[in-house]
């Protein structure tokens, strides 16, 4: 469905509770400034804004509609971009660069996902790693598969997930964090 914009670890996940000068909830997924800046297309779609907009710094809004679906993907913080209103981008073409404009304390990518489409005050929101399908989270059902759990192979890291992998860590004494970082991945393979 959708793929990963950018490269780069994720360094804050949706709903995780912000402290600034408010109390608010994070709306989407910052991934960090490693790996390559350039930021890709989640989907293809129509570009609906390439703008600043308030705390986001500059922006990209792409609709989607995958289905019959109707989405929206945001892309904040950027540096730079390369696109404007109206194009019509194709997944996996470059549309940016990661920045640290507006509200960001450092350069990375904040993206959200929006059913059916973006609104001030997010109401719309959802987890976007719900929506990305990736190799490496493929790779992660197959091996707690292995190992009993029952999970459906469509590489996103949806609750189940999630959840699977909590468990493994537990019952194999790691940090219990849903993060298959080094430690988790190699305890994986070992089983």
């Amino acid at each position: 469905m959708f793929i990963r914009p950018c490269e780069g670890r994720i360094t804050s996940h949706f709903g995780e509770i912000r402290k600034n000068n408010i109390v608010k909830e994070h709306k989407g997924v910052d991934f960090g400034s490693d790996g390559s800046p350039v930021i890709k297309a989640s989907a293809s779609g129509v570009v609906t804004r390439a703008k600043v907009i308030g705390g986001y710094g500059n922006t990209i809004t792409i609709v989607h509609t995958l289905n019959g679906k109707k989405y929206e993907t945001l892309y904040a913080h950027l540096k730079s971009f390369t696109v404007k209103i109206g194009q019509n981008v194709k997944q996996g073409q470059q549309i940016g660069i990661k920045g640290t404009t507006g509200n960001s304390t450092g350069i990375h990518l904040h993206f959200e996902i929006h059913i059916p489409s973006y609104e001030a005050g997010q109401p719309n929101a959802v987890n976007p790693l719900n929506y990305i399908s990736e190799t490496d989270i493929t790779e992660v059902q197959k091996r707690l598969n292995s190992v009993g759990y029952k999970l459906m192979v469509d590489g996103i890291e949806g609750p189940l997930t999630i959840a699977a992998i909590k468990d493994f860590q537990k019952k194999n004494g790691l940090a219990v964090d849903g993060i298959v970082g080094p430690r988790t991945l190699a305890a994986l393979k070992n089983k």
